[in-house]
């Protein structure tokens, strides 16, 4: 126990600016920046926004950089420093490209950058969508952000709602003063898994050993982006189904994807591992920017796949209340930071990226997941969603295949991000739905262009 206590007091202890003005990173870090940066392995994170009016670009521009300063965590620039990943202070505008299919670069300079920021906005006459490498933060503190620029945006559009205070917002952790910057020390604010990190193991529910792995996927290596995939379904009818079935969102969308894979597949003997992500925040009471999502896998067996979907969704319910607790958060981030020590001890972290993302590189962290489930849930419950927008669109371009759910209004977008165009995984998807009550309207978006991260377009000192 006092090994890992002293892990976070000893983060605490050591500054995190150096006199250069520079801050380190996030032990996080070295996952993002080592396994899941360079050309054909970043991890973009995206929302689109439709707006019901033509964007006021101008206006739009104002808003994200007022609201950058108030999320001063994202006002940087990332540089490598003695081997890791640190930030300097960038105190450029926030870039606003057109959202014209061209590759971008995350933390570079130069037309095909963004102004040096680990984000990007991409515009069309009438759509916003914030492109976000997942090494800044996490959807929490994607939306965070943009909710903020939304309603800075709002309120030039309307100068008369700066009388309004959406405490529906804010209570949120939301940022829409100054004065919610404070309240947190350098340790919570910067590296979350270790000011939270306690020793012990986590619930480890995954044989590994007969973990279920769909066939790799078949596609250009040149290839520059993800096929997606959205699936809306009417979000008033799946309510009235988890109601019906006696259970929640995130449990009967694992169910649903169970039993796509398992008609998509004879699994034989072996496990279909269903990762949700958890927002680790609420365990806490932080809203620390600092990536704090953890992996909750979900075993189903062939046998599970014969339930009824009502009876899979329960087991599921029942597997993840094993995990979705601040004991197992604290837990995991121990693993977690386990891991980082591994990647760390590699070497500098450009060495590291470049073997991780080489062929077979990945391979070597250790997984225990069929398939990525992301569910950030309701996005649209305020003021601005009401004002501005017709529609929100998640989006996840990934370096493997992966599933993100959004609720907006009267919709539920089940999204699909692939790198081929194998539709087989959709429409066995479509199909499960379908034969549940649940007849999705299809939209195949085609191609999106992944915008990424790589070291060779960052400064190295």
């Amino acid at each position: 126990m006092n090994e890992q206590i002293s892990r976070a007091d000893a983060g605490q202890a050591r500054p995190f600016f150096y006199e250069n003005g520079l801050r380190r990173g996030a032990r996080y870090d070295s996952v993002f920046f080592g396994a899941y940066a360079g050309p054909r392995a970043t991890f973009d994170i995206r929302v689109r926004f439709d707006f019901k009016q033509k964007l006021r670009l101008s206006a739009f521009r104002k808003a994200a950089d007022a609201a950058l300063r108030l999320y001063p965590e994202f006002a940087v620039s990332p540089v490598v420093y003695n081997g890791r990943v640190c930030f300097k202070k960038n105190e450029a505008s926030v870039r606003l490209a057109p959202d014209d299919g061209r590759r971008l670069y995350f933390g570079a300079e130069g037309e095909d950058g963004t102004n040096g920021f680990l984000f990007v906005f991409l515009y069309g006459e009438k759509h916003i969508t914030l492109s976000l490498f997942h090494g800044l933060t996490d959807a929490r503190g994607m939306i965070s952000y943009v909710i903020t620029v939304l309603w800075l945006y709002l309120k030039n559009l309307y100068p008369a709602l700066g009388i309004i205070k959406p405490k529906i917002i804010t209570s949120h952790g939301i940022r829409l003063g100054e004065k919610q910057i404070d309240g947190m020390d350098d340790l919570e604010r910067y590296d979350p898994l270790t000011k939270f990190a306690r020793p012990g193991e986590p619930v480890d529910l995954i044989d590994t050993d007969r973990l279920f792995r769909m066939p790799p996927e078949v596609y250009d290596p040149a290839e520059t982006g993800c096929r997606l995939i959205n699936l809306r379904i009417s979000n008033k009818a799946f309510y009235e189904k988890t109601k019906a079935l006696n259970t929640s969102f995130a449990p009967l969308l694992a169910a649903l994807t169970a039993k796509a894979i398992g008609r998509l597949y004879d699994i034989g003997d072996r496990q279909i591992s269903v990762i949700t992500t958890v927002d680790a925040r609420k365990f806490f009471d932080t809203h620390t920017l600092g990536n704090m999502a953890y992996n909750c896998p979900l075993p189903v067996e062939k046998a599970d796949l014969e339930l009824s979907l009502g009876e899979l969704a329960a087991k599921l319910k029942r597997d993840m209340a094993l995990q979705v607790t601040k004991e197992n958060a604290e837990r995991t981030f121990t693993n977690i930071l386990s891991l980082c020590d591994t990647i760390d001890g590699m070497g500098d972290i450009v060495s590291v990226n470049r073997t991780l993302t080489g062929p077979g590189g990945v391979e070597a962290l250790a997984t225990n997941g069929t398939l990525f489930l992301t569910y950030p849930g309701r996005v649209n419950n305020n003021p601005i969603s009401r004002a501005l927008l017709t529609g929100v669109t998640p989006g996840m371009l990934a370096v493997e295949r992966a599933v993100v759910v959004y609720a907006h209004r009267e919709e539920l977008v089940i999204q699909l991000s692939q790198k081929s165009d194998d539709m087989a995984l959709a429409d066995a998807f479509a199909q499960t739905l379908a034969e549940n009550g649940l007849v999705p309207e299809r939209d195949d978006m085609g191609r999106v262009t992944q915008n990424v991260f790589t070291f060779d377009r960052i400064e190295i000192l």
